[in-house]
């Protein structure tokens, strides 16, 4: 029988078989170990501690410092001269991105992309592209009344709303998606030099896509909205290419894949739970509050890692300087402390907005407010357009680490 922390270690290194229902294992985690130290690594579970986690503004832990930890200077040892020329490559990658850094850079270059990521913003250029791209992708995917993989819309639909929101042609999605997906399978992964070259390669492509991408749309004076503002930060010298290049590539990976899971796995626990769906259903003013409840519940990212900047003990247990600090948001989610019923789903409750899954304070989720009109707009239309929607086919398998996901999910959809 497998010990606690062995499920654990299984969890965080992407175990598809525990992560078909990694919950049981992470809530024994908040009540056995909420602080687990195991070497250099620290694991929180307790929604507390991962709130102080997430909402820290570079004063106990770092984002930025993460770079240079334990963990991925070890694997930089252990790998060899290829890998470890790719292993850190990818994380040259990943820390010019906006979720990577510390103040000064994380406020300069937030200002930069935040103004069109508002909600006044979002309504003017996305709400009316969003709701026709929804109704007419659910439209395709019910034709004939088969039955069809909904895992493949969930990628498909928020990844054809970046394109309206980047300027990528609808042809070049699917090869942008295999570069993503990669990224994300691999993303953070010190246990494999496979993975590292892997995801090197993907960041490789994606990057020289982006360059091509953005100098078309300057060329011919056709960017908007968020390029638009990186564009003219970087003529102004506000952001460098560098960092520009990477905001990019940031919302093509976590504007896609952590809004696939939402949509993918929310109708996924919708259905399974068929009150919860019926009351949907029928009130579908419920939407919503629905959203919150899924974002809680689902948790479209289950952990996020940090690196502490000075020694000092969390609840009694030693955290050394440069320790790697794991928050698990999937644990903090569940938290009877903060929320009734916390295994249980129900769209009727009022502490869902209690959940940690968009971040808290200066690093929330810039692409909050867009994660949550395409739900929105998703389940509204289908309470009311497919109330008939239900799961098909067999037990599902899943994939991921962080971003535990469905590999394919059957559904019919009927009015």
């Amino acid at each position: 029988m497998n010990s606690l922390q062995d499920d654990v270690r299984a969890l965080l290194a992407g175990d598809g078989g525990r992560l078909a229902d990694p919950y049981p294992t992470w809530n024994r985690l908040r009540e056995e170990i909420p602080v687990w130290k195991q070497d250099d690594m620290v694991i929180l579970s307790r929604h507390e501690r991962v709130q102080e986690l997430l909402g820290d503004n570079n004063i106990l832990y770092s984002r930025q410092g993460t770079k240079t930890s334990a963990r991925y200077e070890r694997a930089k040892r252990d790998f060899g001269p290829h890998g470890s020329a790719a292993f850190g490559r990818v994380l040259d990658h990943e820390f010019h991105q906006l979720v990577r850094m510390d103040p000064p850079d994380h406020p300069r270059v937030r200002r930069t992309v935040q103004p069109p990521f508002s909600a006044r913003s979002l309504a003017r250029e996305m709400q009316a592209k969003v709701d026709e791209r929804v109704a007419r992708n659910l439209a395709a995917l019910a034709k004939g009344g088969g039955e069809a993989d909904f895992k493949k819309f969930a990628y498909s639909l928020p990844l054809q709303v970046l394109g309206d929101l980047l300027g990528i042609p609808i042809d070049d999605l699917d090869m942008v998606h295999s570069w993503a997906q990669k990224i994300a399978e691999n993303k953070f992964n010190a246990d494999s030099e496979r993975a590292a070259i892997e995801a090197d390669e993907a960041y490789r492509k994606l990057m020289a896509y982006i360059d091509v991408l953005v100098a078309r749309q300057r060329d011919t004076g056709a960017e908007t909205g968020l390029v638009a503002a990186l564009l003219d930060s970087e003529r102004k010298g506000v952001v460098s290419h560098e960092e520009a290049m990477a905001m990019m590539a940031l919302m093509i990976f976590a504007g896609h894949e952590t809004t696939s899971n939402l949509l993918a796995i929310g109708l996924l626990e919708l259905l399974r739970h068929p009150g919860q769906w019926d009351l949907l259903v029928a009130e579908p003013e419920r939407v919503p509050a629905a959203v919150e409840e899924l974002l809680r519940f689902v948790t479209p990212a289950h952990f996020l890692p940090y690196v502490a900047k000075e020694s000092r003990e969390i609840d009694g247990v030693p955290v050394e300087a440069g320790d790697t600090v794991i928050g698990v948001l999937a644990a903090a989610n569940r938290d009877p402390d903060v929320f009734e019923r916390a295994d249980e789903l129900d769209i009727a409750r009022t502490d869902s907005r209690a959940h940690v899954s968009l971040g808290l304070g200066p690093h929330f989720c810039l692409g909050a407010g867009l994660a949550r009109m395409e739900a929105t707009a998703l389940f509204g239309t289908l309470a009311r357009e497919y109330p008939g929607a239900r799961l098909a086919g067999a037990e599902l398998r899943w994939g991921g680490r962080s971003l535990r996901t469905p590999l394919a999910m059957p559904v019919r959809l009927t009015g």
